[in-house]
């Protein structure tokens, strides 16, 4: 249904909310988009463009590999993480930050079922008073959650400051 909340409630329901679905979060994304909420973020991963390996048999003085640092806000489950390491090269590493545990942790658990847990960090933390220092994301991406954000404004402003000068936003 549809109803009005004070904006100091807001987050207290969302957080109800998602405590209650951590484990079959994944699932009711396929159920409720038929699965385009996979090409969505198969788009916004194509657009961050991750920096690929270094091949093996490049030129002596071919450019290293450069890291590449993702902010995957209120992306508890690691989806968005996981394909953006998986597409990057072996210095990607990406750092979910989400308000709610028990999507944390069910991050943490596909993260080491998948071996990426050397590169995926579960942080627990506030889209609108993120616990990063300034200018240190390449990337900061921001699926559905944006809409669960009840400050969007603040959240935006945590965006900029986190993200390095020519950093990449996006929203799905």
């Amino acid at each position: 249904g549809f109803k009005t909340v004070d904006i100091e409630a807001k987050q207290g329901l969302v957080d109800d909310v998602f405590r209650s679905v951590a484990t079959r979060y994944d699932l009711m994304n396929d159920l409720m988009s038929a699965g385009l909420h996979r090409a969505w973020k198969d788009v916004m991963v194509t657009a961050l463009n991750p920096p690929k390996a270094r091949p093996h048999d490049a030129p002596p003085g071919a450019p290293a590999e450069r890291p590449f640092h993702l902010l995957d806000v209120a992306g508890g489950t690691g989806d968005v993480a996981f394909r953006v390491v998986e597409a990057g090269g072996a210095k990607t590493r990406a750092t979910v930050c989400d308000i709610n545990a028990d999507m944390l942790g069910v991050g943490r658990e596909r993260a080491f079922e998948r071996g990426l847990d050397h590169a995926v960090e579960f942080v627990d933390g506030n889209a609108e008073a993120l616990p990063f220092a300034d200018r240190n994301f390449d990337a900061y991406t921001i699926a559905f959650g944006i809409r669960n954000v009840p400050r969007i404004d603040k959240a935006l402003a945590e965006a900029y400051r986190v993200l390095r000068p020519s950093g990449r936003f996006a929203v799905s």
